[in-house]
Formats: C-alpha cells, sequence, structure tokens
C-alpha cells in the first residue's frame, strides 16, 4: 500500500465533507434543506418508511429533485436496548439476522416505490449500531446490509471518525455526531479531515429542535464556511462519495 499515490476527491479535492441528518424530522424540511441550498450545498436524508409511509416520504421528494441524497432508515428504527430499563423493549439484542433482512427488504420496497428513479441507496443504521443478539449470540448484521445497500453510514468514537480513502469499509461509514456542537467545534473537525485527506461524514438529526439538536445559527455557519472553502474540499452527498471513492479502488 505504501506505493499508491495521495488520493484526491473528485479528481482535484483534498478530502470529502458528507452531511446527513436522520429521522426524516420537520426541521430538515423547514431548516436544514433551506439552509444548505441557500449555501449551494446538497446534503443526505434518511427518513423512516414507517406509519403513512408513502406520504412522509413524499415530503422528502421536493428535496431529492434538487439534488440530495435520500437514503434508507429502515421501518422500525431498532436500537439496542442494553441500557433500556423497559422490561418490555425487545431491541437489538432480540433480534435476528433473518429478521433484520426482512426489514431491510421490505424498506427497502417501500422506499423504492415512493423513489423507483434511485438505483443505488445508502443505508443508515439506526442509533448508530450494527449487530443483533448479545453475549455468543452476537453477530454483525453489515454483511446483510451489504448485500442489499451500495453504502452505509455508521457511528464511531469521536476521537477517530475520518473514513481512509484507501481501507474505508463502504458498508460501516465512521461518522461525526454532530449533536450540542458549536459551529467552531464542527469547522474544526472539517479542517481536521482536510489536513488528513480523508472523509469525513457529518451526522445531525434536530435542527433548532427535537432529539439530539444543532443549533440552527451553528449548521448555518458550518455550510457557510462549506462554501467558501470549495477549493479545497469536496461537499457532496454520501452516496456521490461513495461512488467516487469506489470508482478509484476499481479503475484499471
Amino acid at each position: 500500500m505504501s506505493g499508491l499515490k495521495k488520493h484526491l476527491w473528485n479528481d482535484d479535492k483534498q478530502s470529502a465533507i458528507s452531511l446527513t441528518f436522520d429521522d426524516g424530522m420537520k426541521s430538515h424540511l423547514d431548516l436544514a434543506i433551506p439552509i444548505l441550498e441557500n449555501f449551494g450545498l446538497a446534503g443526505t436524508f434518511y427518513p423512516i418508511a414507517k406509519g403513512n409511509w408513502e406520504t412522509s416520504l413524499e415530503r422528502f421528494r421536493p428535496a431529492f429533485e434538487n439534488g440530495h441524497e435520500i437514503g434508507n432508515h429502515s421501518i422500525h428504527h431498532w436500537c439496542s436496548c442494553a441500557t433500556s430499563l423497559d422490561l418490555d423493549n425487545i431491541g437489538l439484542e432480540y433480534r435476528t439476522l433473518d429478521e433484520l433482512e426482512s426489514e431491510l427488504q421490505l424498506a427497502d420496497r417501500r422506499f423504492r416505490t415512493v423513489f423507483p428513479e434511485i438505483d443505488q441507496w445508502s443505508f443508515c443504521y439506526p442509533c448508530y449500531n450494527t449487530f443483533v443478539g448479545r453475549g455468543k449470540e452476537r453477530r454483525s448484521y453489515v454483511p446483510v446490509v451489504a448485500s442489499h445497500f451500495f453504502a452505509a453510514r455508521a457511528g464511531c468514537e469521536m476521537s477517530v471518525s475520518v473514513n481512509s480513502p484507501y481501507h474505508a469499509d463502504l458498508h460501516c461509514l465512521n461518522s461525526w455526531k454532530c449533536e450540542h456542537q458549536s459551529a467552531n467545534d464542527l469547522i474544526g473537525l472539517v479542517e481536521r479531515t482536510n489536513d488528513l485527506g480523508g472523509w469525513s461524514i457529518f451526522t445531525f438529526h434536530g435542527i433548532g429542535e427535537g432529539h439530539l439538536p444543532i443549533e440552527r445559527c451553528d449548521l448555518e455557519k458550518l455550510c457557510e464556511y462549506l462554501d467558501r472553502a470549495r477549493d479545497r474540499f469536496w461537499v457532496a452527498p454520501l452516496i456521490n462519495v461513495a461512488k467516487d471513492l469506489y470508482a478509484s479502488w476499481t479503475k484499471k
């Protein structure tokens, strides 16, 4: 590997940045998308296909038509229940790989019903969890995701969340958890990414409200900074960067 040339993202950029938004929240439609578009940026949105799922997913069609990515975030949003004090919480510790595969297949059909134009999808692991079972029965469901999706975003320790252009796992991508972070904190991560020449994926939930929020002004300041520094790094939806990286690996 030491003989590899230094990777350039999108042919000429030092690093790559993707902005991702989980759970299909109202603030994504009301605030995040207008902020991104005001600075000419495109993000990745991961709504959930539950309840009145067709109507819920259709809300994101204008965003898709404006160049944003729509990704799959499951139906039931199963997470670990290891810290839950609810006796009836049946989380990933009690699920099987077969159950997860059925969940992903049904979710895939629902998303494709609303967005038939999309031929390659990315997936977002609910709560960043990538396993089922516990103890000796604990199993990764990353291979199941890899059989159905082009790429998938997970999480990571906050100290090591940059993705390598040489060794990244496209089906278990690291991401920065952005809740309660200031614009200066996020810009610092952008600059750290650029120094390393890697790919950082930022994970947002609520914008100015809701769970795991970031203040609206901090998202605006981050987007303004990204807009001004386009000559140094590539800002693009997750699926775009994943395709670019895969293409670089498979060039003859």
